[in-house]
């Protein structure tokens, strides 16, 4: 009975390790599929505001459009490029079917008896610095996503501030996607000012 209780403790192990290191491939993902309509929708209006350009000459209508769509296109590429594996505390971990990690069959079964011996004290003993470790390291790891929330936060307030008056004011707890939305009202206020609204 232990041993296939410690083949399936095993075998949960190593489904959480490849979920934890799919998780922020997937992210990535969702916010890179998220982000590129809206920069296709950039680069067309860009293209708009060069026409209008040529059409019209040089004004400070037509620059200050050009600004704010390249001033969109960089914040866009900084919100591509945010590092999201910090928040989760990951790192790399080998190829699963690698001959390094032990597959299930490989662990050997336990064969200790009931018999109480100095090992045991000592793993127990161990476990519990583990323990203790493992907390010391969630809190860490809590204080830096509450650091990281509010430098995002920040950033999406700076953002609004240098922004026209249309921008309605910001929750305490900024998410990206909150920034995107704001984003997008700046690409509609853009296309305002295009007559393509």
């Amino acid at each position: 009975m232990l041993f296939n209780m410690g083949h399936l403790a095993q075998s949960d192990d190593m489904r959480v390790l490849q979920l934890e290191a799919a998780i922020p491939g997937m992210i990535k993902r969702d916010i890179v599929a998220a982000l590129t309509p809206f920069l296709a929708s950039i680069d067309a209006l860009a293209a708009i505001v060069e026409v209008c350009e040529r059409g019209r000459g040089v004004d400070t209508e037509v620059t200050t459009l050009k600004a704010n769509l390249a001033r969109l296109c960089k914040d866009v590429d900084q919100l591509k490029s945010i590092d999201h594996s910090m928040l989760f505390c990951t790192v790399d971990i080998p190829d699963v079917t690698n001959s390094d990690i032990p597959s299930c069959s490989d662990v050997p079964p336990d064969t200790t008896g009931d018999e109480v011996r100095a090992d045991d004290i000592g793993a127990a003993s161990e476990a519990e610095m583990n323990e203790e470790q493992l907390a010391d390291r969630e809190e860490v790891a809590y204080e830096d996503m509450v650091d990281l929330e509010g430098a995002m936060y920040e950033t999406a307030r700076q953002a609004s501030l240098r922004d026209t008056s249309m921008v309605a004011p910001l929750e305490p707890k900024m998410m990206w996607h909150q920034a995107l939305m704001l984003k997008q009202r700046e690409l509609w206020i853009c296309k305002l000012h295009l007559g393509l609204a």
